[in-house]
Formats: C-alpha cells, structure tokens, sequence
C-alpha cells in the first residue's frame, strides 16, 4: 500500500514499501498517558517500524489497485493496474503494468532492488516502443499524474532509515509518532517522514512527507479497511494527498493474491516490452502449481 519534477535530497525511505506489521502487543485506549509512554519505549522505533514495512513488503504477491485522483476543480481520472512483487528474497522486484485506460495500457514499469546505493526503475513505453531508466530526479516526478511519484511505489526498509519516536506514546487515539530520515549516504525525494503507527496492529494510521521543511505528502489509511491477508494486514483504502497541489488519489486494492513462488525471469527488461499482465499471472500460477 512523492510528487512534481523535485529533485533527489542526500541525507538519512508511500512503499511498497515496502515497503508496506504484525507484532503482539496491545495497548488498550482506555490506558493512562503514562502507560502509553512506557508501551510505546518498550520497543524502539525501529523495531516497530521494521515490523510495519514488514507486514507490507515481506511476501510475494500480485495485487490489483485502482488509482482515482481529484483534482483542485474537481475533475477526476482514473488509472488501474497490476504489481506483482517478489520480496520474500533480497533484493527485492517488482513489476508494475497499467491495466486501464486504454491510452497507456501496457505501460509498464520494473522495480530492481539493491544492496547497496539507489533502487533501479525501468519505465517501458508501449506508445513509443522505449524503455528508459529513471534518474533520481526523475523518480521524483508525478507517478502518472497522480498525487504520487515514483519513489512512492518501491519498497521501504527499515534500515534504510534512522528512527525515533516523537513524544512516544503521543499520537491521535491508538497510533504512536515517529520520525523516519533517510540514513547518510543514501538518497530519497523527503527530507523527513513522519509515521502514526497504531500500537496494537503496526499499521501505519497516516504519513506525512517533508520536504524543504514543509508537508508535501500525506497518506491517510482507513483502519476499517485493513484486511488480514495470510499472516499479513493489508489496508485496501488509502489516500495520498498534496497540499500545495490541492488534489488526492484514492488507492484502492481490489485483488491481494499471496504466492509462494513467483518466477525469477519475469523481472527482466525483456519481459518488462513483451511481457503482459496476464501472462505474467500464468507464470506465476504455473511456479505455484
């Protein structure tokens, strides 16, 4: 479950993610401020947070989502697609092909995880029958006009980041704050996040994205739509917003398919041009037979 031409900021990364909870311990909203403080320190922020990109990110699976955004006057447009991810090894891929509508169906974008330095996006163009590698700046630009932009779409990980609690045990109801920058060395779109993470499921409530000081981002999650999903919980509605945009784009999943195996040569450039959404779902029910 970023935004405009910025550029890429040097310094300490929507996930996927992946980035992106399931750990076992509840505090009650009937419990006294100072309980809650002592709860939420008991485990680290990063303990927490890895558990909440975790439950997103940790599982190979093929998920349908559709994308609405609104703008400022009110005009809507709507885009559908397919993630298939594999991430239950390091590094982690994905693969993103547009489903709907029809004008850029087939685009199709592949996601290479590494060790060491920035993630690899590969967007392929079906229009223009070109696939080209997206530069740090450009993963900063508008993911196919909606209020996300590319970095939003990788998978996160935890140690990527340095993390502290904000006020732990400080929030809105049953979420905790934290405060997530990019580790030195590595390069991400914010400058600083800022998690609400609800206590007794490690979901994330809402994010904010900051950049030059100010929200440029924020991600709103339903907590009635959080769906178990094998070991994992998934939230099916969320809403990334852009304040000075003054638009949203509701991300809704409509299918989550968990599978054990899916096929190494899928991720490749080659299958990124002559690859289809529904092949690639053939390959993987047939690893999974």
């Amino acid at each position: 479950m970023g935004p405009f031409a910025e550029r890429k900021l040097t310094h300490t990364g929507l996930g996927s993610a992946s980035a992106l909870l399931a750990i076992a311990v509840h505090v009650f909203l009937g419990a006294s401020d100072a309980r809650s403080v002592e709860d939420a320190a008991s485990r680290s922020a990063a303990f927490v947070l890895d558990a909440t990109f975790s439950n997103l990110y940790a599982d190979d699976y093929i998920q349908t989502l559709t994308l609405t955004t609104i703008g400022r006057s009110g005009d809507s447009m709507q885009r559908k697609l397919q993630i298939t991810r594999r991430q239950s090894e390091r590094p982690g891929k994905a693969l993103v092909r547009f489903l709907e509508p029809y004008a850029i169906r087939r685009t199709s974008i592949l996601i290479l995880e590494k060790e060491e330095g920035p993630d690899e996006l590969f967007v392929y163009l079906p229009a223009a029958r070109m696939t080209r590698r997206l530069s740090m700046a450009q993963k900063a630009d508008l993911f196919f006009g909606t209020d996300l932009c590319f970095e939003d779409i990788e998978p996160k990980r935890a140690s990527d980041y340095d993390v502290h609690w904000i006020e732990a045990g400080q929030g809105d109801g049953d979420c905790d704050r934290m405060a997530a920058t990019v580790r030195e060395g590595l390069e991400s779109v914010y400058e600083r996040m800022v998690y609400c993470i609800e206590r007794d499921r490690d979901v994330i409530r809402w994010a904010e994205f900051e950049r030059g000081g100010s929200v440029v981002r924020r991600l709103d999650v339903d907590p009635e739509s959080v769906q178990k999903v094998g070991d994992r919980l998934i939230p099916f509605e969320m809403k990334m917003s852009m304040p000075g945009r003054g638009s949203s784009t509701r991300i809704s999943t409509g299918t989550y398919d968990i599978r054990p195996t899916i096929p190494e040569a899928l991720f490749s450039t080659w299958n990124l041009e002559v690859g289809t959404a529904n092949r690639d779902r053939r390959e993987v029910g047939k690893s999974s037979d």
